[in-house]
């Protein structure tokens, strides 16, 4: 008589929740690896930074009064383009020529060469950011007059000034040439025209004199 083989044992099911692990198919809880006080911290920010974005794009100039200049570059993001625009704004400046003893249109697209000929210009960005800012256009203005006189002995500067111009945008539909640079005495004086800095009349009279003298 053959002998019986004995049943293989089945191993014992886990209990749900119990020692032999999670409940099957349970949702699985990450630990945070921030402390609580960090984390609560981080919210705190965040509550303030959507707040910024907020007060910016309603235009009460909050967070221009507050903020640092760094800081608030990021969050100038909400309703930047409410309006369609009605005027291409175009940014020149204007030379104190010393033998000449007058100002006369100088083209400072040489002493800015990245994206030189468009909006991008880092002439343009300069002005457009930082218009109200005397102490930037002070260092516009020693820049430009020392590039120009060191590439132009020949035509020496003691001073800018920096305006802009508002350049109408025809209805759509106006049959429009392609856009070429023209000097500002091309424009008519129906183009609005605004001037942000100017040298001062006693320091455009020193650095003449001084280049007079040979000094640097």
């Amino acid at each position: 008589m053959a002998a019986e083989k004995p049943e293989a044992t089945k191993p014992a099911a886990a209990k749900p929740g119990g020692a032999g692990g999670a409940k099957p198919g349970g949702p699985v809880m990450a630990e945070p690896w921030v402390p609580r006080r960090l984390r609560l911290v981080a919210a705190v920010l965040a509550g303030l930074y959507v707040l910024a974005v907020w007060l910016d794009a309603a235009g009460n100039g909050a967070a221009d009064k507050v903020l640092p200049l760094p800081v608030r570059f990021f969050v100038q993001e909400a309703a930047l383009f409410p309006h369609a625009a009605r005027d291409v704004i175009e940014w020149r400046a204007q030379a104190w020529f010393c033998e000449a003893g007058h100002f006369e249109e100088l083209d400072v697209r040489p002493y800015f060469p990245i994206r030189a000929d468009d909006k991008e210009s880092r002439f343009y960005r300069a002005m457009f950011f930082h218009l109200h800012q005397r102490k930037v256009l002070a260092s516009l203005d020693q820049f430009i007059a020392r590039e120009q006189n060191r590439v132009h002995p020949e035509a020496r500067i003691g001073g800018v000034m920096l305006l802009s111009l508002r350049i109408p945008i025809p209805p759509p539909g106006t049959p429009e040439a392609r856009y070429q640079r023209l000097p500002l005495t091309d424009y008519p004086p129906e183009v609005e025209r605004h001037y942000w800095y100017v040298t001062d009349k006693g320091e455009r009279e020193q650095r003449c004199a001084d280049l007079q003298a040979g000094s640097p």
